[in-house]
């Protein structure tokens, strides 16, 4: 940490400064308008009651706490309160990593992951409450051995933005996996009821991405971009659900293609979970494939979502024997290019489909997928049952009795 700190500081600084716009980075409004969005809702969440029928909010209840968090900062506006809150988590986030790694004795890598990896993506970081969210993902992995404790973050996470359920996945024995998802289940249901008891339309985050469409980031509508691109594809994109989204011909069968990829995923995890042989990374290592494989099977890929893969790939370069740290380097080079991409070169994309942004977000894509396999294969053969009891089980079993 002696450099790693003052690096953090200076690099989160320069952030600030830019996301302000203090230091100029063109497209004045793209860190602020989901901010501006949060400052609206938490307006309507001070009222006592959630957002109804606002088709951009799909977020659990708990979602409302890091929304009206900056009112606890009176000296400040909304938007820089939001903007130090955010940082504190970012701050948070490191100092787990930095302990989780004194424990592990997996040395510094994983801090210079997360204190240089995040800032791939620019003053984006700070602008979305995804930070909020990372912090508990975080905490689940590496701040406890006890899987009731783990369940509890990963309910409470869950309550804020539904991805981090996805770490259950990693609890890898029974006991261990009934006692995670109990707790997890408690959490959930204490922060949900509670609130769904008190505030009106608490529990509308439940249907609310049903409607979703195909957004222009996603893995599944690379092949249109590219081809709209290229002037082969004669659809178009709209913004509509609080996000760029594709129209036009195959559309609709590439949506249903997404829908059913995900638990064809959530199937391949369950055959893998019930033939693998754990070890001491497994829980780790198994959260960054699921959570990964969430992301490139949905129809939905903002470039948030890599705030989340960057904190789970800086607890994988802490773990000594993950299988996981190719992928984690694959994700630092996929940031790399989200960072690019969002904003300097996404009204091309998004609006207009001209070649060069198309080639950025597609080779990010590229990349994306390439991390999902390699990081299945890499879960697989990691967890596959040693020779050694293989052949002690068949011998067992051709072994014939003799009288």
């Amino acid at each position: 940490m002696r450099y790693a700190a003052p690096v953090w500081l200076l690099t989160r600084a320069l952030l600030f400064l830019a996301a302000m716009q203090i230091i100029p980075v063109g497209f004045p409004m793209s860190f602020e308008n989901d901010i501006r969005l949060y400052s609206d809702w938490s307006d309507v969440l001070l009222t006592g009651q959630f957002p109804d029928n606002d088709e951009k909010w799909q977020y659990p209840p708990f979602a409302a706490i890091p929304m009206l968090a900056p009112h606890l900062l009176p000296f400040f506006d909304y938007l820089v309160s939001f903007f130090l809150i955010a940082i504190l988590c970012d701050l948070g986030i490191l100092l787990l990593i930095w302990r989780f790694c004194r424990r592990t004795g997996g040395g510094e890598g994983a801090v210079w992951a997360w204190v240089v990896g995040p800032v791939l993506l620019g003053p984006l970081l700070i602008a979305r409450y995804d930070l909020m969210v990372a912090i508990f993902a975080v905490a689940a992995l590496t701040a406890s051995t006890d899987p009731a404790v783990r369940g509890a973050l990963i309910g409470i996470g869950f309550s804020i933005k539904v991805w981090p359920i996805a770490l259950l996945a990693g609890l890898r024995r029974w006991r261990e996996l009934l006692t995670g998802s109990a707790s997890a289940a408690a959490a959930t249901v204490i922060a949900c009821g509670a609130t769904a008891l008190v505030m009106p339309n608490a529990l509308d985050f439940l249907t609310a991405q049903q409607e979703r469409g195909l957004q222009v980031e996603s893995m599944a509508a690379t092949p249109f971009v590219l081809l709209r691109a290229l002037g082969l594809w004669d659809g178009f994109s709209t913004y509509q659900h609080g996000a760029m989204e594709l129209a036009g011909t195959g559309v609709d069968t590439a949506i249903r293609i997404a829908v059913l990829a995900t638990p064809v995923a959530a199937v391949l995890l369950v055959v893998w979970w019930l033939r693998a042989h754990p070890t001491e990374a497994t829980f780790y290592d198994a959260a960054l494939t699921t959570v990964l494989l969430l992301v490139v099977t949905s129809r939905v890929l903002s470039p948030q979502y890599m705030i989340w893969l960057i904190g789970l790939a800086a607890v994988v370069f802490s773990v000594p024997k993950s299988s996981q740290k190719p992928v984690a380097w694959l994700l630092l080079a996929a940031t790399l290019l989200t960072g690019i991409t969002y904003p300097w070169v996404e009204e091309h994309y998004s609006w207009k489909g001209e070649l060069p942004g198309t080639l950025v977000l597609s080779a990010r894509n590229l990349l994306l997928l390439m991390a999902a396999v390699l990081s299945f294969r890499r879960l697989w053969t990691s967890t596959r049952r040693p020779p050694a009891e293989d052949d002690a089980g068949d011998r067992e079993l051709h072994t014939v009795p003799t009288s």
